[in-house]
């Protein structure tokens, strides 16, 4: 029986994987919204569920008629079914508890403003405005989220930041070096969403410099705490380069 079994668990897997890779692919290249996306996606999580379930019974059968090549096999489906539905779960279990925020700044008194990003977003997608109640929020969930201050010279600074933006691959929309104000568009690693990131540095004393980054989604109600972490990995990679810049040249100790 299992050899009858055997082909309709592997068109189901063929399937599955087939839908996962449409929905991801789909909303990267632009087939569809994001939320036709996930929706494929959460299908697919389910209908793997589903064929682990199979898998284990098809094991059974197999132990009965003592068939070894189709326990083989039926042992490889509930491995990737399971792998592959355990790791959405975990993912969203581990992401469930954020807020549902999509706007994220060092500064919430007055947050680095976008200026030609306005121009390249489209009518159905985020406001560039900010919502001043995502201020409570963060402070709440993201209170590490705080500016860069440092006593290197503006330009350097600003040097520093424009090698790291290009560095992470994101495209730069607008770079305005004379005021401090880089802007560019990040993507997420998985499905392709674009966030727009505005980078913002000015002189607050005679010897002190200022950064603050805000960094926020294009589309969707929440970003599973994607744009804080962009944030926070940005500054701690800023505050290394920057501290490098302190040390004194080898040439100047020998």
């Amino acid at each position: 029986m299992s050899r009858y079994i055997s082909p309709v668990l592997y068109i189901l897997l063929m399937l599955v994987g087939c839908m996962a890779f449409i929905s991801i692919a789909g909303v990267r290249v632009g087939l569809f919204d994001p939320s036709t996306g996930f929706s494929m996606l959460r299908e697919s999580v389910f209908a793997s569920l589903i064929l682990s379930v199979l898998a284990i019974g098809s094991l059974c059968v197999c132990r009965k008629e003592n068939n070894i090549a189709g326990q083989r096999f039926f042992i490889l489906v509930l491995t990737v079914s399971f792998v592959y539905s355990s790791m959405w779960i975990v993912f969203y279990v581990q992401k469930s508890g954020l807020p549902k925020i999509n706007d994220i700044t060092t500064d919430i008194d007055t947050p680095p403003s976008y200026m030609n990003v306005s121009f390249i977003r489209k009518t159905k997608e985020n406001d560039v405005s900010y919502n001043e109640g995502f201020a409570f929020i963060q402070h709440k969930y993201y209170p590490e989220i705080q500016p860069l201050f440092t006593r290197l010279d503006k330009a350097n600074v600003y040097l520093a930041i424009s090698e790291l933006v290009g560095k992470r691959g994101w495209e730069v929309v607008a770079n305005y070096s004379q005021v401090g104000v880089i802007e560019a568009t990040a993507r997420t690693p998985v499905f392709g969403f674009r966030d727009d990131v505005v980078i913002r540095v000015m002189r607050v004393e005679e010897n002190q410099v200022r950064v603050d980054m805000r960094s926020s989604s294009r589309t969707g109600g929440g970003d599973f705490g994607v744009n804080a972490e962009r944030i926070r990995d940005f500054m701690k990679d800023l505050s290394e380069s920057l501290d490098k810049s302190f040390l004194p040249k080898m040439s100047s100790v020998r």
